[in-house]
């Protein structure tokens, strides 16, 4: 075969190539998640959503919620089942959010960041989500007695890991399920009932805490910096974990350094694009045995303590606990 033979097939080869890895992300589906971020908050809405959440594949909890949201950015929400949680809230004015627990008599107030960096960031994300994960176009199903695009977001390797129903016409989310490592369902939520043309209230997107209420702040988020300069601040280097599951990646320029019991600490973020796990590292205090509690598990290896939390099975994080290899301690 001849060099200039050669050179042509390895171009027809190199496009071809190109063209699998485009072909991961369906244009018709990006378009459609990109009209539901800009839509959320920016459209009128009542309704009636179930929220289901699994663990290991079993439903470990239920609930029901009337939602109400105003344009731009107001919301109120509310359990209205079961009868244990019936009654909590979360409302927002636009400008600040608060939540709030009638079982403990807690109000949790939160200061809303800007709505348009915001929704530029959530843009931005998800043009890095179809970079690196296959997001496909899989039709159209009636939710709520509406006609919905589906969408769903899966690994390069075909794991789903979320996807939605959004709404033909107003580009709200009817329905959504998020799935664990293992491919199972862990969250579903969906509207049984939805209004476009909703009534609201005086004063329903307002709240004052009641009579006896505690009331805190959610704390400020920390600055996120890049690695190496999260690493200055703390004064020790990350270690990294050698295994990650399936579509995770280290979000690098997206560091913090938090107080952890008296010492710094790095808090390391990984990323599927869909859900998140946070990895926290600092200097040992005392000697911890492997502990694992809900969504979170923590141990002392070598110089270090660590600790993960977030959406992974205990399965996942004990991979991602026994690959981190710290340095000994001295």
């Amino acid at each position: 075969m001849s060099i200039s033979l050669l050179r042509a097939c390895l171009l027809i080869a190199s496009l071809a190539a190109a063209g699998l890895a485009l072909a991961q992300v369906s244009p018709q589906a990006l378009d459609v998640l990109r009209r539901n971020i800009v839509a959320e908050g920016a459209v009128n809405l009542s309704g009636i959503r179930s929220v289901v959440v699994f663990e290991n594949g079993t439903k470990v909890q239920g609930y029901q919620q009337q939602v109400y949201e105003k344009a731009p950015g107001k919301l109120h929400m509310s359990v209205i089942a079961p009868e244990d949680l019936k009654g909590r809230l979360c409302v927002s004015n636009g400008l600040v959010q608060w939540q709030y627990l009638p079982g403990k008599c807690r109000a949790t107030r939160h200061d809303l960041p800007p709505a348009a960096p915001a929704r530029a960031q959530r843009l931005a994300g998800l043009e890095d989500l179809s970079q690196r994960m296959r997001i496909d176009y899989l039709g159209t199903e009636t939710i709520a007695g509406r006609s919905a695009h589906v969408v769903c977001v899966l690994t390069r390797g075909g794991s789903p890991l979320k996807k939605s129903w959004i709404d033909a016409e107003h580009y709200v989310a009817l329905k959504m399920q998020r799935f664990d490592t293992e491919g199972r369902v862990k969250l579903s939520m969906y509207y049984t009932a939805i209004n476009f043309q909703p009534q609201f209230t005086a004063g329903m997107f307002d709240f004052t805490p009641p009579a006896g209420c505690s009331v805190r702040a959610a704390s400020d988020l920390p600055e996120r910096v890049p690695l190496a300069e999260a690493e200055g601040r703390a004064g020790f280097a990350a270690v990294l974990p050698g295994y990650r599951p399936a579509g995770y990646s280290f979000q690098d320029q997206n560091v913090a350094v938090i107080p952890l019991k008296g010492k710094k600490a790095l808090w390391l973020i990984f990323s599927n694009g869909a859900d998140t796990f946070s990895l926290f590292q600092r200097s040992r205090g005392v000697q911890l045995p492997p502990r694992e509690y809900g969504r979170s598990m923590d141990w002392s290896a070598g110089a270090y303590s660590f600790a993960i939390v977030g959406q992974l099975s205990c399965n996942e994080m004990r991979k991602v606990r026994d690959s981190i290899r710290p340095p000994a301690a001295h």
